[in-house]
């Protein structure tokens, strides 16, 4: 059975408005979303043996061009150990744009397998791009829940977006929303256990 519960989070300075929490919980997962920029404060899944613990997101940009992958180590179409696929290929770690097969309907756009938990994470989107950081700036400084300390590359983020620098680029997908039109983009997150 799923719920979701809505609370104050905080007050924004200056008159700003209230902060809300919204809180969406299932069988299998929760997660905790401010209304402040509708960012995701907690994400909490199950491992193989039923454990929940709470999952790290971050957020970053990058603007560039679209490149081909194949063999380059931006190639990861197949499955790779991300930790060695780095120091295999001497990157100080991902904060890239990857640009998907265009469609404004659902399309896949990531998997993600954690081998010693057995949790995955599948990623749809409508959107025509990826941001894909591995924490590349992290350095046991930044404390998060119950004490946890965030070395480099210790969490990633798939952020999907348009392509950066769109507006620039006529031969980006478009990305201006003229008066009268909707933004409409929807990204899912499939949480599973192999």
């Amino acid at each position: 059975m799923a719920s979701v519960t809505r609370a104050a989070f905080g007050e924004l300075p200056s008159g700003g408005g209230t902060v809300e929490k919204f809180q969406l919980q299932s069988d299998l997962l929760r997660v905790d979303i401010i209304s402040w920029g509708c960012t995701i404060t907690a994400l909490e899944v199950k491992d193989r043996q039923g454990r929940a613990s709470d999952v790290v997101l971050g957020f970053a940009e990058l603007e560039g061009e679209g490149a081909p992958v194949q063999g380059t180590a931006f190639d990861l179409r197949k499955p790779v150990e991300l930790g060695k696929h780095l120091q295999d290929f001497h990157l100080n770690g991902f904060d890239h744009n990857f640009c998907l097969k265009g469609s404004k309907e659902k399309h896949f756009c990531a998997r993600v397998h954690h081998a010693a938990s057995g949790r995955v994470l599948e990623v749809y989107t409508t959107q025509p791009g990826v941001q894909f950081y591995t924490g590349n700036f992290l350095d046991g400084t930044l404390k998060g829940k119950n004490g946890a300390v965030y070395p480099k590359h210790s969490g990633f983020c798939l952020e999907t977006q348009n392509w950066p620098d769109a507006v620039n680029q006529p031969h980006f997908p478009p990305v201006l929303l003229r008066p009268g039109e909707e933004y409409d983009h929807t990204t899912w997150f499939k949480f599973s256990v192999a």
